[in-house]
């Protein structure tokens, strides 16, 4: 299932060897310039419940507190809205389960920046509890945590969560179904091919994007879409690395 959506993570002056970071500076060109064309970011359930032509998702994977600090006032200049997908035993944390060469570390939203999202208009969403690939749990674990993290943002934000984003866009048949049967009613994938009804989205890369080829990707014009799935899967490889040191991790915890 295909849809003008957008996939950000980090948007920071810090500096670290990530393809997933964006400068401020660069966010802030690349919305302005959609903003000029007559887009309108909006989140997954504004969306989904009604959009018009010119409308697009827009989401940010992690929920790093450099979302609040750096993106939030532009887009609320903007007048634009936008999904949050927080993975919740990391809330007010530092994301010490991500791989970051020279272990440099990010800190998470904490509760109060979420909520303060949530009242201005923002989706607050699942990300699952510790960012982990749903399909490497096994069933049970997976749907504990999908139904955990939904009711404590829940507890949050005082809303319905009704979307949940694959972490690593890994998911299969029975991912879906056990987040369906969580009251799950929008799923995120990433880069990958849609299947099940999941959403699929064009991540933002600071290394090869800009305010042109974000344009691309949201008007889904054929060309434009095989040259900017051709550049996500080829930097979505790298998070294979995250992974890789988590089951490292889970080994040496049994």
């Amino acid at each position: 299932m295909k849809y003008p959506a957008l996939a950000y993570h980090k948007i920071s002056d810090q500096w670290e060897l990530s393809f997933t970071m964006l400068y401020p500076r660069q966010f802030e060109r690349q919305m302005r310039y959609l903003a000029e064309k007559g887009y309108r970011g909006r989140s997954l359930k504004e969306y989904m419940s009604a959009h018009s032509e010119h409308d697009f998702i827009l989401t940010f994977d992690d929920a790093y507190e450099s979302v609040f600090c750096n993106a939030r006032p532009i887009l609320n200049e903007l007048g634009f809205h936008a999904s949050v997908f927080v993975p919740t035993n990391y809330i007010g944390k530092e994301n010490t389960w991500d791989f970051t060469p020279g272990n440099i570390r990010s800190k998470h939203m904490d509760r109060v920046q979420l909520k303060t999202l949530h009242d201005e208009g923002w989706e607050v969403a699942s990300h699952g509890e510790r960012h982990h690939a749903m399909i490497s749990l096994g069933k049970q674990k997976a749907a504990e945590e999908m139904l955990r993290s939904k009711q404590i943002l829940e507890t949050l934000t005082g809303d319905k969560v009704e979307s949940f984003c694959f972490p690593f866009g890994a998911y299969n048949m029975e991912m879906v179904r056990l987040a369906q049967d969580a009251g799950y009613k929008h799923l995120l994938g990433f880069s990958e091919a849609s299947r099940y009804g999941v959403i699929s989205r064009s991540p933002v890369y600071r290394v090869v994007d800009n305010r042109f080829s974000v344009l691309r990707k949201i008007r889904m014009r054929p060309l434009g879409i095989c040259l900017e799935t051709c550049k996500a899967s080829a930097f979505h490889a790298f998070s294979l690395l995250t992974r890789m040191k988590q089951r490292l991790s889970d080994k040496r915890s049994r």
